[in-house]
């Protein structure tokens, strides 16, 4: 399984079809605008300005978007990613930049780092992919220093996204792919990717669907191998098995795009106080006890 989550990021790195600039430094500039324009709810929470001098740790750093504003911050900045290609783009836009960091190719299952190494962990929309997210939290843990905190965003079960569009509205829409010309005229009529659709109709005409493979096709893409959704309750266990302590976790984001022209007339106000209370993303801060005493 982590070969073919490995393989998916490698073809398809996250962000970087978000600009098709020519010009390398404006590309990643446009890719880094697209991003905070449409995920206005990292900058409030990520607290990129509040590690100057700490070592922080990304697990899955992407194209290096968040990685280059703890960089800015004077964070001492280490970057991860689990396939090649999203590491290449992060190298790249750090030398492009002039920032100072460091970017690794690595499986965050099996951190290459020493015991209590960081000051800070940061992770965005990546945990929920592995097969193993427990082993992922419980390596955090292990080379986060003691006091030390954490910045994870997991995909919310509790949401409109999961409930509503992915459980209910899809599985009712489904049945709209099957025709031969359907992929094309839903393109047309919603402005969603005509070769998406299609992936999705191929899937469901193969059959063989389970409840995970749903979930996971209707977040990143009919390619995406696995992605899980937490509840409440199932992200303040992850984090409280792994031993960590003053566990908060919360709800943000809700994406317009997913309701094509609909989506378009909801203003920024309002789809912001949606997704403070049914968000797609589940944020979870926390920190490791600095003695024994505070486990």
């Amino acid at each position: 399984m982590i070969e073919e989550i490995q393989k998916f990021w490698n073809k398809h790195p996250c962000g970087s079809d978000n600009s098709i600039n020519a010009d390398r430094r404006n590309y990643f500039e446009e890719i880094e605008k697209h991003r905070y324009t449409k995920i206005r709810s990292i900058k409030c929470i990520a607290d990129f300005d509040k590690f100057k001098g700490m070592k922080v740790l990304e697990v899955g750093c992407g194209l290096g978007t968040d990685g280059k504003q703890f960089a800015r911050n004077e964070a001492i900045y280490h970057g991860i990613n689990l396939d090649e290609s999203s590491t290449t783009y992060a190298k790249e836009v750090f030398n492009l930049m002039g920032l100072p960091g460091e970017i690794s190719q690595m499986n965050a299952e099996k951190l290459q780092f020493q015991d209590e190494s960081f000051d800070h962990i940061y992770s965005h929309g990546v945990i929920h992919h592995s097969p193993n997210t427990e082993r992922i939290v419980s390596e955090m843990y292990r080379v986060l220093k003691p006091g030390g905190t954490i910045n994870v965003m997991i995909y919310n079960k509790s949401s409109i996204n999961y409930y509503f569009e992915i459980m209910f509205l899809r599985k009712i829409f489904r049945f709209a792919l099957y025709p031969h010309l359907a992929p094309k005229l839903l393109s047309k009529l919603t402005g969603f990717n005509k070769e998406i659709l299609e992936k999705h109709r191929q899937i469901l005409i193969d059959g063989n669907m389970t409840k995970d493979k749903w979930i996971s096709i209707n977040t990143d893409g009919p390619d995406c191998p696995l992605a899980k959704v937490y509840s409440k309750d199932n992200a303040q266990e992850l984090f409280m098995q792994a031993g960590f302590i003053n566990i908060r976790n919360f709800k943000r984001y809700f994406n317009t795009e997913h309701y094509s022209f609909l989506g378009k007339l909801i203003p920024n106000v309002v789809a912001d106080h949606i997704g403070n209370f049914a968000g797609w993303h589940r944020w979870v801060k926390a920190c490791k006890p600095i003695s024994k005493l505070e486990e």
